[in-house]
């Protein structure tokens, strides 16, 4: 009977993880815990050092999950309570165990397949609850979202959608039509069906940053005009939108005149403010794991407003926590995700930096961290992209 390879075993994981990882934590945490146990049982741990040791992005990952673990000493709450922070960030020590099961580009074309597949079966899915009206998954026929929530859903429809546009831009073939078609629907999806304006900003950016890509300089300028015609076109023609969008301005006009926050954009712009007095407080270590809750509470007993254990600002959730020490190696990683990306192939180098993108502008409004099924799969894209890094032996970036 023949026996299962190592290699075999190891692509099965990785598409199992690529496909199930956006569809459910459960399977998330089961597929992250196989993964690790797979590279840990593997052996040949002085190749795997080697790897690791000089790769960038494993070490920062790395360096900002010990000084998140480091914020156990002075953190005001219970141990157990700091731990349920930290283990809500342990997807900055999965990028590592990714980087590893990551080092085939057959494997990383794979993964690339499976993350695609999922969200095409999710919109898909989005597409039948609106047409037939059946209760599937998690969504409604006026927010038809299949992941946990809207925001997730038209945050990944973006991403992909962001991926096959440079897919293709590259083929000649059929192919480029099918691709089309897909982010045509992806697009309408995101406009027309979702009330996520998480997803409507990063959907903006991804397109202006394609721009870039594919006319350099002049893209800025081209980006710039395709967008604003872009957005006055989705603004008077989805309805969806156009409230989404108007809600931000009412909710500032309440919020300026002094009124209760109450709705979405009031809410998230107080959590804002209140946030930012608690970062300035202790800027340099901040206030330790898991903290967050129990300052902000006692904020909101002091100043009678609503409490909230999420500030909708990973910058801020990070800084309260662990000061500019934690924020500025978070914001390193991220340019040195960016940096680093120009040794990849043009392909690859492009998907990345839209990655960079979705992280860095999504983490301006959401805590996306410190969401399991956003933290699990950025922590996957991560490691199927920068595991590929071309590394000398002895570890180094070959320029």
């Amino acid at each position: 009977m023949q026996t299962i390879s190592s290699s075999q075993i190891r692509r099965i994981l990785i598409i199992l993880a690529g496909f199930f990882i956006p569809l459910s934590t459960a399977a998330a945490n089961i597929l992250c815990a196989s993964i690790i146990l797979f590279i840990l049982f593997e052996g040949n741990y002085q190749q795997k050092f080697k790897i690791l040791r000089s790769h960038p992005i494993a070490i920062l990952s790395a360096l900002l999950f010990l000084v998140m673990a480091l914020g156990f000493i002075y953190t005001p709450v219970s141990l157990v309570e700091a731990g349920k922070m930290l283990d809500k960030y342990r997807e900055f020590l999965y990028i590592s165990f990714f980087i590893l099961i990551f080092q085939d580009q057959r494997d990383r074309q794979w993964a690339m397949y499976a993350f695609i597949a999922s969200v095409t079966v999710a919109l898909f899915l989005s597409y039948l609850i609106t047409i037939t009206g059946w209760h599937i998954g998690k969504g409604t026929i006026e927010s038809p979202f299949i992941f946990k929530n809207h925001i997730t859903q038209s945050l990944l429809t973006a991403l992909a959608a962001y991926f096959l546009a440079i897919q293709a831009w590259q083929v000649k073939n059929w192919w480029r039509w099918l691709f089309i078609l897909w982010i045509l629907f992806g697009i309408f999806n995101i406009i027309y069906m979702s009330p996520g304006r998480t997803g409507y900003l990063i959907l903006f950016c991804l397109i202006f940053l394609l721009f870039y890509h594919f006319y350099h300089l002049r893209g800025i300028i081209i980006g710039s005009l395709f967008l604003v015609i872009v957005s006055t076109l989705a603004y008077f023609s989805s309805e969806i939108l156009r409230q989404r969008v108007n809600d931000i301005k009412i909710s500032l006009e309440h919020y300026q005149q002094g009124q209760v926050a109450i709705e979405s954009a009031e809410l998230r712009l107080e959590f804002l403010i209140n946030s930012s007095i608690l970062a300035i407080q202790k800027p340099i270590l901040g206030h330790g794991t898991g903290s967050f809750n129990y300052y902000y509470r006692q904020l909101a007993e002091k100043k009678g407003i609503f409490a909230t254990t999420n500030p909708h600002n990973e910058y801020l959730m990070i800084m309260i926590q662990w000061g500019i020490v934690g924020l500025s190696l978070f914001i390193i990683l991220l340019y040195a995700m960016w940096k680093v990306s120009n040794y990849l192939v043009t392909p690859q180098k492009m998907m990345a930096q839209g990655l960079v993108i979705t992280i860095a502008v999504g983490c301006l409004v959401n805590c996306f961290w410190l969401d399991s099924t956003e933290g699990h799969i950025f922590a996957y894209l991560i490691g199927m992209f920068y595991g590929g890094l071309p590394l000398y032996e002895d570890g180094t970036i070959i320029v």
